[in-house]
């Protein structure tokens, strides 16, 4: 038998409900709890480590962002000391340092980002050793107006040609199924939908996989 305590004990928990922590053996005695509890009520403390890695590259920073993006859709453009940087699968920092001809990968240690990061280094490792990999050029990103006109033909093609109508200004779609109603605002790619929860996510995935393909520039 163990004993519940700290943050998980604060809440009485339901009939069947699971409760999930730490398992502590002390003096015989077995206690559940949270990891931020450790240093509370054991001799324990919880420690986060973060790995760096720097791998050689004298590509530019645009291929390398290329082929990410053909890993993983979620790339985030950063600044880490005044040096460009990519955020990928939220959890994995790339530093592009072209001074020194590398880039330097950092994450928080666990299960998960690492395994991620040793997709990332298998992307950065193959674009910088394979000659052909060197020789793709990017396509340029297209417009936003462009997006916007390749949204409505592909929610068209999903739903309808009489199931999608634009506002005056073209800043947002509407999608009409069955009688429910899904709004698109293109400038922002955030939908709203509260009639059906399987309609909302249908339109926002579409919404979100033709951005990550197209990569769309806002008009200046």
């Amino acid at each position: 038998m163990a004993k519940v305590m700290g943050t998980l004990a604060s809440k009485k928990p339901s009939q069947g409900s699971k409760v999930s922590g730490i398992v502590v053996k002390r003096n015989f005695n077995y206690h559940i709890m949270t990891p931020s509890d450790l240093s509370n009520y054991t001799e324990l403390a919880v420690s986060t480590v973060t790995q760096r890695q720097s791998i050689s590259y004298n590509a530019p920073l645009s291929l390398l962002t290329y082929y990410l993006t053909q890993l993983s859709g979620d790339i985030e453009h950063t600044d880490v000391n005044d040096k460009p940087a990519l955020k990928v699968f939220k959890h994995i920092t790339v530093i592009h340092e072209p001074a020194l001809s590398m880039v330097t990968m950092e994450w928080v240690a666990n299960a998960v980002n690492d395994m991620y990061a040793d997709a990332v280094l298998s992307v950065i490792l193959r674009v910088s050793s394979d000659p052909n990999a060197q020789k793709v050029v990017p396509a340029p990103p297209v417009t936003y107006q462009v997006y916007t006109e390749r949204l409505t033909k592909l929610l068209r093609d999903m739903f309808g040609e009489s199931s999608i109508s634009r506002t005056v200004k073209g800043d947002k779609l509407i999608v009409q199924v069955d009688g429910k109603t899904a709004k698109i605002f293109t400038d922002t790619l955030e939908v709203e939908c509260e009639d059906d929860e399987n309609l909302h996510q249908m339109v926002s995935t579409a919404v979100t996989r033709l951005h990550q393909a197209l990569n769309p520039l806002p008009d200046t």
